[in-house]
């Protein structure tokens, strides 16, 4: 992290200067928890490799608190991460999509989340559209200043699954992953993406072993503005508890 932060060629007056991690020893972190969500639901495969963690973080002398989020719903933290997820990555249409993208999102209901809806919606905001969404995002990141003065790092899952086989169709809005027995869209997947990047936090994705199936479980260590040597010490003491990364037997 030494080695990449800094400015690039057009911001010579600027520098980094990282804070120290927070804590030393595992025992000392106040541990916050998020692993329920009513939009994306956590495979028990995944849940299980996440109590393992907590019995040892617990054991190790670390608070956890399991109620630990920010004053957001998550319907409307999610809504505002797609609606400047696409807006960011949907500028360098060619005019006739652009034009195309305009015309759907005169169409799609408020409430619509699905891909074709998203999509349209960001490419097609004004400036004065994206500064009202971008003012939510600065409300919102002092609310996660305020909760980071209370926790450490907050944990959450990286994805609701461990990997899945891959789905080509082109309709994204019908590709689906099972998450305990049951078909779910692979889309709600972006909510636990989201939650971290929306508001610039630093999430450092450490492992949690395998599940049943031999397959790689991480969690993502959320962390304050700036407290990326936090989230990342925080992953290398948990390791020491837990175990590390292991190399798959074909890499070993």
């Amino acid at each position: 992290m030494r080695v990449l932060a800094g400015p690039d060629v057009l911001q010579e007056g600027w520098r980094v200067e990282l804070p120290p991690p927070r804590q030393r020893r595992l025992g000392d972190f106040r541990v916050g928890l998020s692993l329920d969500s009513p939009l994306c639901e956590i495979d028990a495969s995944v849940r299980d490799r996440f109590a393992v963690a907590v019995s040892a973080l617990l054991a190790a002398g670390s608070s956890v608190d399991e109620r630990a989020r920010p004053t957001i719903a998550d319907a409307a933290h999610h809504q505002l991460f797609m609606l400047l997820l696409r807006a960011a990555t949907a500028a360098r249409l060619r005019e006739e999509d652009f034009a195309a993208q305009r015309q759907i999102a005169a169409t799609v209901a408020a409430d619509d989340m699905s891909f074709r809806a998203t999509l349209a919606r960001g490419v097609a905001i004004d400036h004065r559209g994206w500064g009202i969404a971008n003012e939510a995002r600065t409300k919102l990141r002092y609310a996660w200043r305020e909760l980071f003065q209370r926790y450490d790092v907050l944990l959450a899952p990286v994805a609701a699954t461990a990997a899945f086989p891959h789905d080509h169709n082109p309709d994204r809005d019908s590709r689906m992953i099972e998450v305990n027995g049951k078909p779910m869209p692979y889309g709600d997947q972006r909510f636990w993406a989201g939650l971290a990047s929306l508001s610039y936090l630093p999430a450092t994705a450490a492992p949690l072993g395998l599940t049943p199936a031999g397959l790689p479980v991480g969690m993502q260590i959320i962390g304050a503005d700036g407290d990326d040597l936090t989230t990342i010490e925080f992953a290398r003491l948990l390791a020491t508890e837990i175990g590390g990364f292991t190399p798959p037997p074909a890499y070993a």
